[in-house]
Formats: structure tokens, C-alpha cells, sequence
């Protein structure tokens, strides 16, 4: 190999020597690193009809119970009063059938009587056989009549049930045709306009709660004795001069590999445990997914 040559593979290798020995020494205080993260929610529909109006557009505020998309509800409401007719029809049959038992109820009656009196009759030789067995078919004419009346009863109850358990759904779904937010947050997506025709389970927006971020860091065990509950850590990102107060909310019971997001597969190999630090998003200056490091002083 030439001299010149030689010299230039020395500087290579002895700069990449240089820069692992960097990478190894890391600042005083780091704890981690990760990206930031925030409750992000998918609001959809869940019933299908068309978009009547939507109230937030991709950047707008919202607050939790927050009116943000109304559906089309007319043909449920048309099918709720056909259901209300139903039942109107219903109660008029239950009060029909009543009244049919207590007629039937009083036939009995009257039979059981006649009957009480010919059977005396006719064991004392004043009344034949014929009116014997007249009074007796009348009897048990009287008694299956009663039953079939009664029998109308339960099934008009049933029926009833129904009609009251399909009027249950369809004021659920009239009732979801309203959207309101889930929580207090920003709208970051909106997928679609007022016109569409909402499917049952479609998206219509994602809201982000941004004032509440987290970040996860992953440590081996050697380290876990740097973290405790509630412990007040610095959240450093790029973008930001000054550090972010953060808490650890979590630390892992379980170890677990380390994520498939890290850079070589080595760390990858190593079993680690996640520890969750809260921050909050103060003059708005976070955003999800920004690169994040996690001290446990204030200067790295």
C-alpha cells in the first residue's frame, strides 16, 4: 500500500473511532431519548346518512361535549313515528282483548251458575238429561272462550316488546346523529364534507389533546434506581431553547426488547424497561412525533 494511501484509511478509521467514542460518551444527566406523543382520537360516525353540517375545521379548538357534526336523522324519525303508530294500535288491541276476557269472565260466571242449578235440577229428577248437557257444553264453551281471550294477552305483550325495544335502537340512533367531542383538544384531520354521506364507522375527524404530551424512554435495569414516581425530570427538544418540566408517571414492571425503532441491532437485542414522563405542551411549542431527550437535570 502506498504511504499516501495509508495515510488516508488512517484518518477515516481514526475519525470513525472517534465519533463511537462520542456516541458512547453521552451528557451529564441524559436519560433517554423517544418521541413525543399525545392522546390523538379518530371521531366517527356511528350511523350511516348524509353530513348535514360540520362545525370544526383542521386546526379549530374544541372542548369536550362540544357539538362538531350533525347526521341526517329524518328517516329514523319517520320510522320511530311508524313504531309509535304501532304501538297506539297495540295498546288499543290490549285494551280490545281486555275487554274480551271480562266478557268472557262473566259468560263463565253465568254458565257456572245456570250449570249449579240444572246439575241440583237434575239430580232431584226436575230437568232431562238433554238440558243437563246443554248447560254442561255452554260451560265448558265459556271456559275455552275465557282461555282464548286470555290467551291474546301475552302475545300483544310481546309484540309490545318488540315494538318498544325498536324504538330503544332508533332513539340511540337518533341520538348519535348528534357528535360532540370526546375531549378538549385541536382538530388535526378532517376528512370529510358537509354532503357526504357518513358511513357507520367512518372517520369524520381526529382531535388531539395538546396540552397533554408523553414521552416513553427506554432503560436497562442497571439504571431503573434513577426513577421514581412522580419524579420531576427536563424534556429537551430541537426546536426549543429552554427545557420542558416533565414527571415520570410510569416505570415498566416487565422487561421487554428494546423497540424496533432503534438504530442498531445490538440495543435492539437488549431487554430494557419503559419509563412514561408526562409533560405539558406550555406557548404550544410541542408536536407530535418531534424528536425528544429526557434529562434528569436541568443542564445536559
Amino acid at each position: 500500500m502506498k504511504p499516501a494511501r495509508y495515510g488516508k484509511w488512517l484518518l477515516i478509521w481514526t475519525a470513525v473511532i472517534f465519533l463511537a467514542g462520542c456516541r458512547d460518551k453521552l451528557p451529564e444527566g441524559f436519560a433517554g431519548s423517544g418521541t413525543l406523543e399525545a392522546t390523538e382520537v379518530t371521531v366517527g360516525s356511528l350511523i350511516s346518512g348524509t353530513i348535514l353540517h360540520l362545525t370544526k375545521e383542521e386546526g379549530d379548538p374544541v372542548k369536550a361535549g362540544e357539538l362538531i357534526a350533525d347526521i341526517d336523522v329524518e328517516k329514523l324519525v319517520l320510522q320511530k313515528a311508524q313504531l309509535q303508530a304501532s304501538l297506539s294500535e297495540i295498546e288499543a288491541g290490549r285494551i280490545a282483548a281486555q275487554a274480551a276476557i271480562d266478557q268472557a269472565g262473566d259468560t263463565l260466571e253465568n254458565a257456572q251458575i245456570r250449570h249449579k242449578r240444572i246439575k241440583q235440577l237434575y239430580a232431584k229428577g226436575s230437568a232431562t238429561e238433554q238440558q243437563f248437557d246443554d248447560i254442561s257444553t255452554q260451560l265448558s264453551l265459556a271456559r275455552s272462550q275465557l282461555t282464548a281471550a286470555k290467551s291474546q294477552t301475552p302475545l300483544l305483550d310481546a309484540k309490545r316488546a318488540q315494538v318498544e325495544a325498536s324504538m330503544a335502537v332508533l332513539d340511540r340512533q337518533i341520538k348519535d346523529g348528534v357528535i360532540k367531542s370526546p375531549l378538549d383538544g385541536m382538530v388535526v384531520e378532517k376528512y370529510v364534507e358537509p354532503g357526504e354521506i357518513a358511513i357507520q364507522g367512518g372517520a369524520l375527524y381526529k382531535i388531539a389533546d395538546l396540552i397533554n404530551f408523553w414521552i416513553n424512554i427506554y432503560v436497562a435495569e442497571t439504571d431503573l434506581d434513577r426513577f421514581n414516581l412522580g419524579q420531576d425530570v427536563f424534556v429537551r427538544v430541537d426546536a426549543c431553547p429552554d427545557p420542558f418540566a416533565g414527571k415520570v408517571a410510569w416505570v415498566s414492571p416487565e422487561a421487554e426488547f428494546t423497540p424496533k425503532n432503534v438504530q442498531t441491532r445490538k440495543a435492539r437485542a437488549e431487554l430494557v424497561y419503559a419509563v412514561k414522563v408526562t409533560l405539558k405542551n406550555k406557548d404550544d411549542l410541542l408536536k407530535i412525533g418531534m424528536p425528544a431527550e429526557v434529562y434528569l437535570t436541568m443542564e445536559p
